[in-house]
């Protein structure tokens, strides 16, 4: 085999390994996940680097490597754009609206129903324990006194999770 011939295939290897690691660089930021198709974007354009130093002249490849960082820089600035400012990534990824409550959003369940019904507790009270109101088993706390297990407790005060009880005799 010539020379020659081994220089058209290491010009084509090169092209080949540009135009692999510039789709595998833009897939990764295309698509989350571990990094390995980044990785092998890299690799393959610091090995289309490597071919290009033995078949161009070093103008032509500080232009070539002078293109290749300013596709990568393209690339980054383009997905923060469209990462931060109301582009296709943001609008696909992120949340515009909050979950409040006016929505019909809530994190805690409404206990407030609770407020006033006694119960027995299931476990001792020191402070904390659990006790049947109603038919609900109900995680509850005392305002710090003991109350030992099975003993009659009534709701005092409800405030989101917390639910405060006391015995029944004492209000």
């Amino acid at each position: 085999m010539a020379l020659i011939e081994v220089f058209e295939y290491l010009e084509w290897l090169m092209a080949l390994l540009f135009i692999l690691g510039a789709v595998l660089v833009t897939i990764e930021f295309m698509v989350p996940g571990f990094g390995i198709a980044g990785t092998l974007g890299i690799i393959s354009l610091l090995l289309g680097i490597v071919v290009a130093s033995r078949v161009v002249s070093p103008p032509v490849l500080v232009g070539i490597i002078a293109a290749v960082l300013l596709v990568i820089v393209s690339l980054l600035v383009w997905a923060y754009r469209s990462a931060t400012k109301g582009g296709k990534i943001s609008r696909s990824l992120l949340l515009h609206f909050r979950l409040d409550k006016e929505r019909g959003y809530t994190s805690v369940q409404p206990e407030e129903s609770l407020l006033g019904m006694e119960g027995v507790t299931l476990s001792m009270l020191r402070p904390s324990g659990t006790a049947q109101i109603g038919d609900r088993r109900v995680d509850v706390v005392t305002e710090g006194e003991f109350i030992p297990k099975g003993t009659k407790v009534k709701v005092i005060k409800v405030e989101g999770f917390r639910v405060v009880v006391a015995r029944a005799d004492d209000k």
